[in-house]
């Protein structure tokens, strides 16, 4: 927006436009800490999905109980470091959808891991 003055005084702010007509895209310029902060995030993310499932097939016929319970630990690790990094990131950008970004795929993972804990145990 630039902002144009008159001789009384006054001011008006006018958009700038392209050549087409259209406001100029202005892309995000995220900062280094965010960056970082979603990278964590990333990471919690395949702590929780990727490391229970190589530690314990979901196909296994007899899984070893210490080996479940270890999974789902591994499961609680990831749920704990991706919650903790949407967190500080929700406190960083004060953006509310981040903070639904940080907290429903917790919900989601923690119940696939109880289902998948408990059906493994059954077996």
């Amino acid at each position: 927006m630039t902002e144009t003055r008159y001789s009384d005084g006054t001011a008006r702010r006018e958009a700038e436009y392209t050549a087409r007509g259209h406001r100029p895209t202005r892309w995000p310029h995220p900062d280094v800490r965010s960056i970082g902060l979603f990278a964590i995030w990333t990471l919690g993310v395949a702590v929780s999905t990727v490391v229970p499932f190589i530690l314990v097939p979901p196909t296994s016929a007899a899984p070893d109980p210490g080996q479940v319970g270890l999974a789902f630990a591994a499961t609680m690790l990831g749920v704990a470091i991706f919650v903790g990094a949407g967190l500080l990131l929700w406190r960083h950008l004060k953006v509310q959808s981040v903070l639904v970004f940080a907290l429903v795929p917790a919900v989601s993972i923690v119940s696939g891991g109880v289902i998948l804990t408990a059906t493994l145990l059954a077996l």
